[in-house]
Parts: C-alpha cells; structure tokens; sequence
C-alpha cells in the first residue's frame, strides 16, 4: 500500500518533466519531418520505375515535342488539303474515272462522190429496182477497183457474198459500233476474227450488189451502233470531191 502511494507521489511531482519532454519530442519528430519534406523537394524526384527523373527548375519554359495528327495511322509528312490528299497522287474517285474516247472516222473512198445519201425521215427511188425505199446508207461512188478502207480499227465479224447484195464486210469496233462495206470485192487474204487497223485497205469498189447495180461501182455503206443503223455523219465527216 505504502510503494503505490510512494509511485502516485512520483509522477504527480514529476508530471511537468513529462509534459515538457513529450513537447520536445513531438517538436523534434516534427522538424526532422519538415527537414527531409523540403529536402525531397529540393532534391531530383524518384519516378514510378524508381528511376531518377532530372528536376525542373521554377520559373523555366519546357519546349514539347510537336504533337503528332490526331489519327495515329495517318504517317503522310503533309495534312491533306481541304479538297483530299495534297501528295500530287489522285484520289480514289480520279482514279476511277472512266476514260472517254472519241470515235472519229476516215473515209472510207478517197476521191468519192455521195450519190445517195443516208435519211431516215424520207425514201429514196432505187433506179434499179424501180421502188422507193428507205435508205439508211451513204451511197460512194469511186472508180470501179478504187480501195475501200476501214473507217475505225477493229475486227473484221464477217466475209458474206451472195448472188443478190454482192459482197458485204462487217467491221466490229468498240463501243458496240459496227461498219458495214456493201458492193465491194473483199481483199484476198481477209478473214473473220482479223483485227485491221483504221485506214487498213479491206476491199475494193465494185458493183456487185445486183439491186443496185444501175448506180455503176461504187460502195454502201453503213453504221450500226446497239444494234441499230444510225447515220454515218455521227463519225464522219465527208470530203466529197
């Protein structure tokens, strides 16, 4: 009983000493915390990897690197222009563009003159025949064996005579247009599925068409395009002499 009264006096005569050395330690453990605080911040920074990262000085201007494009796939060196790529390489819609081609035809005769031309409106009186009849040609008339050229290049379709027309020659060009070469007498060696060229002499003038022989030699001659006879002045253009 006396050692707990002697104890309780101790501390109570020893209290102030305990106050005031918690008070030193607790400012001690605060200023060694303070200390090392500032020191971090005056010291190079641990990164994540807990490698060293170099410390930035306040006040100092960063230059970035330049940012790439938004769309990390596009690895052109120039920003495409406001109408599409500005590299000089056309567009996939340039590219795709078909390639017109204009069709224009030679004469067939040199030296020729229309003797009965095409209409489509009208009939025309076939002194042969003694009839009027539509005529969805252009009739040249030349000296008997003058050459007769392929107006276009193309193939040759067919070599067809018989005892009433005469001989005919079909040309297939492309585009579907085809140039038949009626009273005329084909050139030896010509077969179908040969290619010829334009100006390619194919036959000569003659007047083998027995419907129309009253006209003397000369050449019928007529242009198809789908299928359907049009007239020849849609691609030529007729030098008469």
């Amino acid at each position: 009983m006396e050692a707990k009264k002697t104890k309780k006096n101790f501390f109570q005569r020893n209290i102030y000493y305990f106050v005031l050395a918690f008070a030193l330690l607790a400012v001690i453990a605060l200023t060694l915390y303070l200390a090392l605080y500032a020191g971090n911040n005056n010291s190079n920074v641990l990164n994540s990897s807990g490698g060293q990262v170099e410390e930035v000085p306040k006040n100092s201007s960063i230059t970035l690197p330049p940012n790439d494009n938004s769309n990390s796939g596009n690895t052109d060196s120039e920003p495409d222009g406001p109408d599409g790529p500005t590299d000089g390489e056309p567009d996939d819609g340039e590219q795709n563009q078909p390639v017109q081609t204009v069709v224009s035809f030679v004469m067939p005769v040199e030296n020729a003159t229309v003797i009965c031309d095409y209409t489509a409106t009208s009939v025309v009186y076939n002194q042969t025949l003694n009839i009027y009849t539509g005529h969805l040609a252009i009739d040249f008339a030349a000296d008997m064996g003058s050459e007769v050229k392929a107006v276009y290049g193309g193939k040759i379709e067919s070599v067809v005579t018989s005892y009433l027309t005469g001989t005919t020659i079909t040309v297939l060009h492309d585009n579907d247009i085809k140039t038949v070469y009626n009273s005329v007498d084909a050139r030896e060696d010509l077969v179908a599925g040969m290619s010829v060229n334009q100006g390619e002499v194919i036959g000569y003038v003659s007047d083998n068409n027995k419907q129309e022989y009253k006209d003397g030699p000369h050449l019928h001659f007529e242009v198809h395009e789908n299928g359907s006879k049009v007239s020849p002045y849609k691609y030529l253009t007729v030098d008469e002499k």
